[in-house]
């Protein structure tokens, strides 16, 4: 693996690998995708651009020209990989750089190719995605209980009629939709009431606070303290999960810490 760093005074110093590629999937279909991504390799302190990905015919991500800009990797790292959809199909996350050596979340391999390492990441659909056709659509708003602050960057798992899991994320306001090919009869939440600042003002994620999130307890009645569980799927009809004993203008599903 080739490295390079830029000579500044800490603690702008940057130990960048140029060799790790990035190959990006739908979470929900297993698709690879090729096209609408945009990668920009930022510094973690202050979000200055450092520079954005080259996307080969075949989807694959990678900064080639790295090497002309840095030297000496004597120094610890302090950039991220941020990464958007220009056609808001997927939720945008933040991944560290270099980026991590095993699996984690949804950094879900690594394959060495020579110098060269690709890693597999998951992306998790966002609220404002087309729904497939043939699909239960299941959509929801997560807040929290104590104060009806928005549950940003929440990871959700629906467990399927197959026994099937699958898993999203909400976004900045709370917001999530996901997509399963069978309704669903058990939802999982993680959420950390603190994930907004650890999006590190990015606007995104960052992946691995994502995955490591503490499980939280989805109310049924606002009033209670009863575990919400999915109700009846209508086929063709989105599946909105909310608490109930809310005002009509606040249809949330509201969260305790477990």
């Amino acid at each position: 693996m080739v490295a390079t760093t830029l000579l500044r005074p800490p603690p702008d110093e940057l130990l960048l690998p140029v060799g790790d590629v990035l190959a990006f999937f739908d979470a929900a279909s297993g698709d690879h995708i090729t096209t609408g991504l945009r990668c920009c390799l930022v510094l973690r302190h202050g979000g200055k651009l450092l520079g954005r990905s080259v996307a080969t015919a075949s989807g694959l991500h990678l900064w080639p020209d790295l090497a002309e800009h840095w030297r000496q990797p004597q120094v610890p790292a302090y950039a991220d990989v941020l990464v958007r959809d220009d056609l808001q199909r997927f939720q945008p996350l933040s991944l560290p750089w270099p980026l991590p050596g095993r699996p984690m979340g949804q950094i879900v391999s690594t394959t060495a190719l020579g110098a060269t390492r690709v890693v597999r990441v998951n992306l998790h659909g966002a609220p404002t995605r087309r729904p497939p056709p043939d699909m239960a659509s299941v959509y929801g708003v997560l807040a929290w209980q104590a104060d009806g602050a928005p549950a940003a960057w929440a990871r959700v798992r629906l467990i399927d009629g197959d026994g099937r899991v699958h898993e999203g994320a909400s976004d900045a306001e709370g917001r999530f939709g996901m997509h399963l090919p069978r309704p669903p009869v058990e939802l999982q939440v993680f959420a950390e009431p603190t994930m907004a600042e650890v999006s590190l003002g990015l606007g995104a994620p960052d992946v691995l606070a994502f995955a490591q999130q503490p499980a939280a307890h989805a109310l049924a009645d606002v009033g209670g303290s009863a575990a919400y569980a999915p109700p009846a799927f209508t086929a063709g009809e989105p599946l909105i999960l909310a608490t109930q004993g809310l005002p009509p203008a606040h249809r949330e599903l509201r969260l305790v810490p477990v």
